[in-house]
């Protein structure tokens, strides 16, 4: 993996909330074992269903974590599918747009001949991270967070992959004048 593919998505990683270590064998790790891509989906699932489980912080942190380290997966996301992200992680927003990683991941093992596919890869992150909120909603029903809301309805209308094209357009205009609010990369 390019320097510039880990640095970006750590960067990303301090951006969101969350402390990654910058890691040395990062450039010296082999790829992913079957094993780790088994945890990777079992996780990711797992939280979509419990993103505030009693073992969900530390399983998500692994998760990205591993996506960092590991050369043959990294995810393509970039903020803008959240709007602007509510402040002190009110509705839980770390956790949410943490799924899109997590999620996006998960479709990339689970179904590595569409890997390339953007859009596809974004649709599935978008849902994880929709059903974790959901799910937090259950729990916390005070953890609503309006934008949310309204990308739940646009997904009941079947409004969703307009919405997730129109998003990877504005994405990818930001890749002129690089963000390091995006995390940029491909499944290998």
């Amino acid at each position: 993996m390019k320097a510039h593919s880990i640095r970006a998505i750590v960067i990303a990683a301090f951006l969101l909330g969350f402390c990654v270590v910058w890691p040395a064998r990062a450039q010296h790790r082999g790829p992913s074992t079957p094993a780790e891509r088994a945890r990777a989906v079992k996780v990711a699932h797992e939280l979509e269903d419990d993103p505030l489980g009693k073992n969900a912080k530390d399983d998500r942190d692994w998760v990205i974590q591993w996506i960092v380290d590991i050369p043959d997966i990294t995810v393509n996301v970039c903020d803008e599918y959240f709007g602007k992200l509510p402040g002190s992680n009110r509705g839980h927003s770390q956790e949410i747009s943490n799924q899109m990683i997590v999620s996006s991941a998960a479709f990339m093992i689970e179904h590595a001949d569409k890997s390339k596919d953007e859009q596809a890869v974004a649709t599935a992150g978008l849902l994880g991270a929709l059903k974790a909120y959901q799910s937090i909603l259950k729990r916390e029903p005070d953890a609503r967070w309006p934008y949310l809301d309204k990308i739940v309805l646009m997904r009941d209308q079947g409004k969703l992959d307009d919405y997730i094209s129109d998003t990877r357009r504005k994405c990818a205009q930001n890749d002129e004048d690089p963000d390091p609010d995006t995390i940029r990369a491909d499944a290998r």
